[in-house]
This record gives structure tokens, C-alpha cells and sequence, in this order.
């Protein structure tokens, strides 16, 4: 029968018990493992369908192709950009020389065309080459290799680093293997293993193999996704490792491919009046572009201004030059040039922007009495017995700046680095419990007759001295609190401490960022403050992109001022790498910046604060002074201050140094004239933000001993050595190490002695202590340059 078809009647599936109820595990089966998303902010989640969900993987595929050929415009052609290749030998016995003439030994070149002579070594240089049997051009860099940062130069602007490896020597720890981490800390773009002296290890090549395998097994240690290296004495590898120069394309680097860069082909200098003239640069653009009003920066020599920008025309670039000069005989485009609109290189904002914060003098500034300091709503402790005084205060001083003035003004001449110098001296550490001398141990009754009875009497000077000794020959065996203080019986706490306040919770305090103190660097006032880095971040690197005047690819003469006296440092751009890169807006300014700090496995040695590190970070390289933090997320942003770097551990270090909108890594370096680089590593991190309102409190610990107990009443000697320190910190609250709280009562005699009040019982053990914090200025840094 016509439109008939056969159903069968097994393939029928009955419909499956329905409960109203059902369980968790039945729930999870039907589901397979789907969570359904809470909503956000009460906004019901709208199902996403098949055909959207195909139409956005389809979009995220479009774009990525035409990146791609965006990226292969850049070095296909005739006129397309060379790719940069940096050569870097990983042992004594290779030079890279031998690689290079291994891998063009495959192309259509004349060994002429090559470098030199294999005698030359590893002498650096920078040679270009055309291979026509791929059409393609390679930039070839030979580093100086017994420069451990100019090597890293080098790979910075590379698109291919190749690393040479040996089958009978090995790979050094002490240099070579910190190059290559360090290469991969500051970010390296794709790589290649080659191997050059395998017929030296056996003549045989199956012999040859489990050498091969295991420099390959090495390689695929560092990095992970390069399984093979090339044998360039053979020539299918050297043809296979020339190819894949030619025809992969190099992986981007984020922050260097935010700014624009070029290796200079040539230079030449126009000199003009006042001992400045232009410097003129030719080379290939690459990262985002160029614009003439913008700064720009040379590694080891500084910013500079640029005049004016020419791009070259694409008819010259095949041309030979007509004369001995490569710059004069190109055709030139298109010209931009500067206009009133250009950066400054001022690095601070100018002197008026202080007025903004503080018309008056410095002289003015007087500390207050902590006897008048309040801890309420805002931190402070509070208490009505202390009489409020009238005193002076610079004019806009706030209420909570005006609870810190005292009436004794600081003198000018103390250096603040010889205070916390004094106050290093003076740590002593804890470490166990303290056994009270035996003939002060009293039974908590005794105790409680005897204080009705007798009055509180002094003892005399040498018995108090004997005490003391004896007190603290117990206390160096203890490590309890590393930031605590001690003063001497004949020491002011009131003049060593009177920098430091006292907080009853540092996270939740109230702390002024502007707050008047003369310690502040001069440069605090003028320094840029960015309001939302990411966002201000994020908005610099689109207009860098939309507004660049000349784009990767393109052929460009660079004019910069340039002043005549550091002509002595400019270098033959074909012997040594000759960069320049380009700098977003803002980025000349100095700021307050946080860095990501954590330090190297390796590096055995304390990393004090505020002692000089060399930090390459980006473009830059300067000596700062850092002032460590922990990475906690206050509410407040107040951050306690460490004193010392801690191994695997991630800290922050701040200080004032000029900003970087690309986030770049950092890499932490000391001077060392005793290793073989000149340099030491350190640590490394990233470059966090630029954040004025990350307050560092250095915090001082005054410890002192329980001897007398009555319920929580508890009298404590040894925390100070007068009466009138005792009633200056009296509004200052207590904690003992078993994290008991309390505050001082009263005074007793006039050797320092008091009663306090706590909120559970002591025990003998015990240790009473008060915490007293003081600001933190980060400190200005220097451009670092190399000793010539």
C-alpha cells in the first residue's frame, strides 16, 4: 500500500514514573551535573539558546582570523616588517655564530651574506637577512653575552628567542639557567632549542639520540610547550627550524604590544643650539604606533621629547642607498610633527599644586598629646579624665589631624632614618614564657589583705637595676613579638615615641592620607594620583591605539631632542641593540606604585627595607628605596609595615617611581661586583598599581611585666621608667600574648610602675604589652643607568 512504513513495536519507550517528590540524587541525574546560576542583583538570568551560543562562538572565530591576517600583513611581502631573532648560546662552548651560520647554511644566501667568520664568536651584532625561499626577513641579534642586562634587552624586542644548547657541556646554574628565568619573568615571546655540536658526542647518530633526548626533556623543563630541538648539523632540521622562523608567527607579549617599539637600522645626529639637536632614528614600527606628542624612552639614557615623526615612503624600502648615509637617501611620506599639545618632562606636578593641600609653613607642625587621644567610633579608646588643651595647628588642619599635635615642635636636624636605626637596635625577642623572680609570686588571697594594708613603695635604684638586668637576661631567650622596643631606664618615652600613636584596631582606624607630618618627602604633594588605575589604565591604551600616526609595519624616521652630551653612549645600531620605545600618557610622571614582590628560591641573603634594589619593570630600570607591606585587603587601606622581605612569601613593595599603565612584570636585582653578571636577583613580582592612599604604619611594641595579681588587677613594671610616661600612653590600650585586653589604671611611685585592668586573669606567664603605630613615606627613586 502506497505511504504505508513499518512501526515497530519495540522501540516504544513508556513514560517514567512521576513523583511530586523528588529526591536529591534523582534531581542530580536529571540534571547531569548542570548548576543553575543565582541571580545577580535580582536580575533573572535570561537562557541562552543553541543558535546564540553558535553565533558567538562564530564571532569570537571571526575576530581571531582576522587578527591573524592582520598580524601576517605585518611580515608578509615585499615591504613587510623583518621578525626580530635573538640568538642566545647557553654554554661556553657554543657561540652563536655557529647558529646562525647553521640555520641560513639551508637558505639561498651566500656565505658571505652570513656573519663573518666562525672565529668571531659570540661577538654581538645585529644583521639583517631576506630569505627568498620563504619571503621572508630576519632580523638577526647577537647579544653581548657577558652582559647579563643586555641580554634581556635583547629578548625583550625579540619575536623568536632561540637558545643554544650543547651535547657535551653543560648548561651553567649560576648564569644560564638565571637567563632563562629571568627571560620568562619579564616576558619572552616563542622560543627554540637548537643543539649544534651532537657529531662531537658520538659519531654514530643513534648514539646521538639519547643526548638529544635528553637536552630535549631539559628544554621541555623551562619551557613546557616546546617538545623538540633542532639538530643544526643536519640538514633537514636547520631547513625545518629556518621554516618555522619564517612561516610561524611569534606570540604576543601584552605589555610591550601596548606601546609602540622599534630596533633602530640607523642613526644620525643633527645638531641645533644650546647643545641639543635632533637625533635621527630609522626603523620598523611595531606594538601599537607612534604619536609625535608623545614621549618616548631609551633604555639606560632616559625620556625624551620627540619633534617630529616621518614616515618613509614604500618605494624607497627596496631602494639601495644612494650615498654613505641610509637616512638622507630615503623618500620621505608623510611628515607629523609636534605641537603645543606635547608632553613635558616634568616628572612632579608643579610647586603651586602644594597650596591645594596646605598654605602654611612646615615649622608650624607640632605633634599632640596622646594623653588627649580618644579611641571612639573612629578607634580610639575612650576616657573623660584628660582636660582638653587649646593648641596651635596649620590652618584646614582637621579634628582627627588636630588629636596628634604636641606642644614640643620636632626638630628638624633628626634624621628619621637614625630614629628607626636606634629603635632596630633596641628589638629584643621572645621566645618563651617568663618565670617571675620567686619572692614576687604571691597567693591571689594573700594578696588581697596585703593591698588594704600597704601602700606601694619604690625600691631602691640598685635593686631596681638588679632587677631589670636579671628581667631581661630571661627575656633574650624569648621570641614573642619581633617589633618590640625597649627603653632605657634613663630614656623619655615620651621624646622616643612621640612619631607614634596608638590604635585600638589598625584595620578599622581612620587614617588621613594627607595628614600634615614633617617627615613627608617634599615630593608627596606633587606626585600623580590616578583616582581608578584599571579604568584610567584601560582608557590610556585605547587612545594610544586610536590616536597613533604611524602603525606597525611602517617604515618611520624618528626626530627626539637629544642633548649633545650623551652622544658619547650611543652605540652602532649594527654592533649593539639600539631600541626605543614609546611611552602612554602620564606614564613620565612619578606616582606612588605598589609592586608585587616575592623573593627567588635561590637568593638566601635578608632583603631589609628601604636598602637600594634595582627594579627592571617595562621599559624602565631604576634604584628605588621600597618600604614592604603584606598583600592583606583592608578596609581602610592601612597596611602594616614589614622590615624585612620574607622568603615564599608575596609582599608589596611601594615607593615613588613613575607609572606604568601596561601592568608590565617586574624583576627585582642588588649590585653585586663579586657575580659573574654584576647583578644579583632578587625576586620578582609585578607592577600592582598606583595607589597614594595605601598608608604604611610601622608598628612598635612596648612589652612590660606582670608581678602583682589581685582578680584582673594586675601591677606591671618594666613597660616604662617614670610616671610621666605612664599618664602620657595611660589612653592607649593593653593585650597580653595569651590575648587578653585592658587598659592602665594608675600610677604607682615614680619608676615607671602601674596598675591595669584586664578583662580575664593573669598568669604568672604572661606578658603585658601596648602597641603603638607611626606613618611610613615612601621614598622618591633614581633612573638607574650602567657604570660606562
Amino acid at each position: 500500500m502506497a505511504g504505508h512504513s513499518h512501526r515497530s513495536a519495540f522501540g516504544k519507550n513508556h513514560k517514567s514514573f512521576k513523583s511530586k517528590h523528588a529526591s536529591k540524587g534523582a534531581l542530580k541525574r536529571l540534571f547531569k551535573g548542570k548548576v543553575e546560576r543565582d541571580p545577580i542583583n535580582g536580575k533573572t538570568i535570561k537562557a541562552v539558546s543553541k543558535q546564540q551560543r553558535r553565533n558567538k562562538s562564530k564571532q569570537i572565530r571571526s575576530v581571531k582570523i582576522l587578527e591573524s591576517i592582520e598580524n601576517r600583513k605585518l611580515f608578509e611581502g615585499s615591504n613587510g616588517a623583518a621578525k626580530v631573532i635573538t640568538v642566545v648560546p647557553l654554554t661556553p662552548d657554543v657561540d652563536a655564530t655557529t647558529i646562525v651560520q647553521g640555520l641560513l647554511g639551508s637558505s639561498d644566501l651566500d656565505m658571505n651574506e652570513l656573519l663573518v667568520s666562525k672565529e668571531t664568536g659570540n661577538v654581538p651584532s645585529v644583521r639583517d637577512y631576506n630569505i627568498k625561499k620563504f619571503k621572508s626577513k630576519l632580523k638577526v641579534i647577537v647579544p653581548d653575552m657577558s652582559n647579563f642586562l643586555h641580554i634581556l634587552d635583547c629578548a625583550k624586542v625579540a619575536d623568536f628567542v632561540i637558545f643554544g644548547l650543547s651535547g657535551t657541556a653543560e648548561v651553567d646554574e649560576e648564569f644560564s639557567e638565571q637567563v632563562v628565568r629571568a627571560l620568562e619573568l619579564q616576558g619572552i615571546s616563542s622560543v627554540m632549542g637548537v643543539v649544534t655540536n651532537l657529531s662531537a658526542v658520538h659519531p654514530k647518530e643513534k648514539f646521538q639520540l639519547d643526548v638529544k633526548q635528553s637536552l630535549e626533556s631539559y628544554f621541555k623543563h623551562f619551557f613546557p610547550n616546546e617538545e623538540k630541538i633542532y639538530n643544526l648539523e643536519k640538514a633537514s632540521d636547520s631547513l625545518n627550524a629556518l621554516r618555522q622562523l619564517c612561516q610561524k608567527m611569534p606570540r604576543p607579549v601584552t605589555w610591550r604590544d601596548q606601546r609602540g617599539y622599534l630596533v633602530a637600522d640607523a642613526i644620525d645626529y643633527q645638531p641645533g643650539q644650546d647643545g641639543n639637536g635632533d637625533l635621527v632614528i630609522s626603523g620598523t614600527v611595531r606594538g601599537v604606533g607612534f604619536d609625535a606628542n608623545r614621549l618616548i624612552h631609551i633604555p639606560d639614557l632616559g625620556d625624551f621629547q620627540l619633534s617630529g615623526i616621518e614616515k618613509i615612503s614604500a618605494s624607497s624600502r627596496t631602494k639601495k642607498p644612494k650615498n654613505d648615509d641610509p637616512i638622507e637617501s630615503l623618500d620621505l611620506e608623510t611628515q607629523f610633527m609636534s605641537d603645543g599639545l606635547r608632553d613635558s618632562l616634568d616628572i612632579y606636578a608643579p610647586q603651586s599644586m602644594e597650596s591645594q593641600y596646605d598654605d602654611d609653613d612646615e615649622s608650624d607642625f607640632e605633634y599632640d598629646d596622646l594623653k588627649t587621644a580618644r579611641f571612639d567610633d573612629h578607634g580610639f579608646l575612650p576616657g573623660d579624665k584628660e582636660q582638653q588643651r587649646n593648641v596651635r595647628v596649620p590652618k584646614g588642619t582637621s579634628d582627627y589631624q588636630a588629636k596628634w599635635y604636641l606642644d614640643d615642635v620636632v626638630d628638624p636636624n633628626v634624621n628619621d632614618d637614625e630614629e628607626d636605626e636606634d629603635e632596630d637596635e633596641d628589638i629584643m625577642i621572645d621566645d618563651g614564657d617568663i618565670i617571675p623572680d620567686n619572692d614576687m609570686q604571691m597567693d591571689n588571697d594573700d594578696y588581697e589583705d596585703a593591698q588594704d594594708e600597704e601602700a606601694f613603695v619604690d625600691l631602691s635604684p640598685e635593686e631596681e637595676e638588679r632587677q631589670l638586668a636579671e628581667y631581661r637576661e630571661l627575656e633574650k631567650e624569648d621570641r614573642e613579638f619581633p617589633d618590640e622596643i625597649e627603653l632605657h631606664p634613663t630614656e623619655s618615652g615620651i621624646e622616643r615615641l612621640k612619631r607614634y600613636r596608638g590604635l585600638k584596631n589598625l584595620y578599622n582606624c581612620v587614617w588621613n592620607v594627607d595628614e600634615k607630618d614633617p617627615n613627608c618627602p617634599e615630593e608627596w604633594k606633587r606626585v600623580l594620583r590616578v583616582g581608578n588605575y584599571k579604568n584610567t589604565s584601560n582608557r590610556l591604551i585605547k587612545e594610544a591605539k586610536n590616536k597613533a600616526q604611524v602603525i606597525a609595519g611602517d617604515r618611520i624616521v624618528l626626530h627626539i631632542n637629544f642633548p649633545q652630551q650623551l652622544l658619547e653612549k650611543i652605540v652602532d645600531p649594527s654592533q649593539l641593540l639600539f631600541a626605543v620605545y614609546g611611552l602612554l600618557y602620564h606614564e613620565h610622571k612619578n606616582a606612588v606604585v605598589n609592586f608585587s614582590l616575592k623573593r627567588w628560591e635561590e637568593y638566601d641573603r635578608p632583603v631589609p627595607a628601604r636598602e637600594p634594589l634595582i627594579v627592571q619593570y617595562g621599559v624602565r630600570r631604576y634604584t628605588i628605596h621600597p618600604l614592604f607591606s603584606g598583600t592583606t585587603n583592608t578596609p581602610n587601606n592601612v597596611h602594616k609595615f614589614e622590615k624585612f622581605l620574607h622568603p615564599e612569601t608575596l609582599s608589596v613593595a611601594t615607593c615613588i617611581a613613575p607609572v606604568d599603565f601596561t601592568q608590565s612584570p617586574a624583576i627585582f636585582f642588588k649590585p653585586n661586583i663579586n657575580d659573574s653578571k654584576g647583578i644579583e636577583l632578587v625576586g620578582q613580582g609585578t607592577f600592582l598599581n598606583a595607589d597614594h592612599t595605601r598608608v604604611l604604619a610601622k608598628r612598635a611594641i612596648l612589652t612590660g611585666h606582670p608581678f602583682r595579681f589581685h582578680k584582673s588587677v594586675v601591677t606591671v613594671r618594666y613597660m616604662f621608667f617614670n610616671s610621666e610616661d605612664v599618664e602620657w600612653f595611660k589612653s592607649i590600650p593593653l593585650f597580653t600574648k595569651s590575648g587578653r585586653t585592658g587598659f592602665i589604671k594608675e600610677s604607682l611611685g615614680t619608676h615607671g610602675y602601674f596598675k591595669a585592668t584586664f578583662d580575664a586573669k593573669l598568669s604568672a606567664q604572661d606578658v603585658v604589652a601596648m602597641s603603638l603605630y607611626k606613618r611610613m613615606w615612601p621614598m622618591p627613586s633614581l633612573s638607574w643607568t650602567p657604570e660606562i
